[in-house]
C-alpha cells in the first residue's frame, strides 16, 4: 500500500509542479525513478492491451510509447489466437520500453551536456524514467495519447533536463523547440509521431 501512496503521490507533484518536483529528487540515486517508469509502463501495457483487446490499434495517434507500436505491430496478426497474445503484449510493451529508456538517457545527456548543462547521466536518467509519467493521462487512448505524448515530451526534454542539468532556460528552450519542431515535420512528412 505504500508503494502504491508513494507512487501517487510522485505523480501528482510531478504532474502538478515539475521543476519543484525536480528540484525535490535531484538528490536520488536511480532505483526510485526506474521504479516509478516500471509502475508506469506496468499501467501503459495493461491499459494497451485491454485497449486492443476492444479494437482500438496502438498506432502514433493512441499511444504515448512507441513500445506499443512496436508490440502492436509484432503481435497484430496473432490476435485472433485468444487472450494469451494479448497477455504476451504486456511483455512485450515492457520488453521494448527498458532499451527506449536507456537509449532516451543517453541522448538527453549527450544533448544538455553539449548546451552547457551541468551533471552525470543520472540526471538524464530521473528526466526519461519520471518524464514517462504524463502518459498515464490517457497515453493509450486515440488522440488523448497526443496530448498525454506533448507533457510526457516536455518534462522528458525541457522541464527534467533544465531543472537537473541547471541549463540556462534560452539554451534549454531552444532543443526543445529544435525537437518538437523536427516532430511536427516528421508529422506531416510521413504521417507518423514520435512516441516515447
Amino acid at each position: 500500500m505504500m508503494v502504491v501512496t508513494n507512487f501517487t503521490r510522485k505523480l501528482v507533484n510531478l504532474l502538478t509542479n515539475p521543476i519543484k518536483f525536480f528540484v525535490d529528487v535531484q538528490n536520488e540515486g536511480w532505483l526510485p525513478s526506474f521504479l516509478f517508469f516500471l509502475q508506469v509502463t506496468l499501467v501503459i501495457s495493461i491499459a494497451t492491451s485491454f485497449v486492443n483487446y476492444l479494437g482500438i490499434e496502438s498506432t502514433d495517434f493512441s499511444s504515448s510509447y512507441q513500445a506499443q507500436i512496436l508490440a502492436y505491430n509484432f503481435l497484430k496478426n496473432l490476435f485472433s489466437y485468444g487472450i494469451y497474445v494479448y497477455l504476451f503484449e504486456m511483455v512485450l510493451i515492457f520488453a521494448f520500453s527498458i532499451p527506449f529508456i536507456v537509449f532516451l538517457a543517453f541522448f538527453l545527456h549527450l544533448i544538455y551536456r553539449l548546451i552547457g548543462g551541468q551533471g552525470t547521466i543520472l540526471n538524464a536518467w530521473k528526466a526519461a524514467c519520471y518524464g514517462a509519467g504524463p502518459c498515464l493521462l490517457g497515453g493509450f487512448l486515440p488522440y488523448i495519447s497526443l496530448f498525454a505524448g506533448f507533457y510526457s515530451f516536455a518534462i522528458q526534454f525541457y522541464l527534467g533536463p533544465m531543472t537537473l542539468y541547471k541549463a540556462k532556460e534560452n539554451r534549454a528552450i531552444l532543443v526543445f523547440v529544435v525537437f518538437i519542431t523536427l516532430t511536427f515535420i516528421e508529422m506531416f512528412v510521413l504521417g507518423t509521431t514520435v512516441g516515447f
